[in-house]
C-alpha cells in the first residue's frame, strides 16, 4: 500500500470493524446472560420449592433454606462464567488489530516520506533562490552597461 489515502481508509475501516466486533460480542454475551438469568430464575422457583419441602423435615426450615440458597448460588455462577465465552472470539479481534496496526505503520511511513520530501524541496528552493541572487549580483554591472549603451544609442538617433 503506497497511497496514503488508501492506508487511511484501511485504518479507519479496521477501527470500525473492531468496534463492531466488540459490540457484537457484548450483545451476544448479554443475550446469553439474560437467558441464563431467566431460566435460572424459573427453574430455581420450582426447584427451590421442591427441595425446600423435601429437606425441611430432616434439616429444619432454616437448614433447608440455606442449602437450597447455596445450590442456587452455584448455578448462577456457572451461567455467569458461561456468558464470557459467548460471541466472536479474541482471534477475530486480534486479526482486526493486526490489520489496523499494519495500516497505521504504513501510513506513518508515508507521512514520514512526505515530510522528508518537503524538507528536500524546501532546501532546493532555498538553494535556487540563493543561486539567482548570485547570478543577479554578477549580471548587475553587465545590465548597467547595456542600459547605458542603449541610452547612448537613443540619444545619437
Amino acid at each position: 500500500m503506497t497511497d496514503p489515502l488508501l492506508q487511511l481508509q484501511v485504518l479507519l475501516r479496521s477501527e470500525v470493524a473492531l468496534v463492531r466486533l466488540q459490540a457484537r460480542r457484548a450483545a451476544a454475551q448479554t443475550k446469553v446472560l439474560a437467558a441464563a438469568y431467566a431460566f435460572a430464575f424459573l427453574a430455581l422457583i420450582m426447584l427451590n420449592l421442591a427441595a425446600y419441602q423435601q429437606l425441611a423435615p430432616g434439616l429444619g426450615f432454616t437448614g433447608a433454606a440455606l442449602l437450597v440458597a447455596a445450590v442456587d448460588l452455584v448455578i448462577a455462577l456457572l451461567f455467569a462464567a458461561a456468558s464470557r465465552n459467548a460471541g466472536p472470539g479474541p482471534e477475530e479481534e486480534k486479526a482486526v488489530n493486526e490489520v489496523r496496526d499494519m495500516a497505521y505503520r504504513e501510513l506513518s511511513a508515508a507521512v514520514e516520506d512526505v515530510r522528508t520530501d518537503m524538507t528536500r524541496i524546501t532546501e532546493d528552493v532555498r538553494r535556487i533562490r540563493s543561486n539567482f541572487g548570485r547570478v543577479g549580483e554578477g549580471l548587475a554591472p553587465v545590465v548597467g552597461l547595456l542600459a547605458g549603451a542603449i541610452k547612448k544609442g537613443r540619444k545619437k538617433s
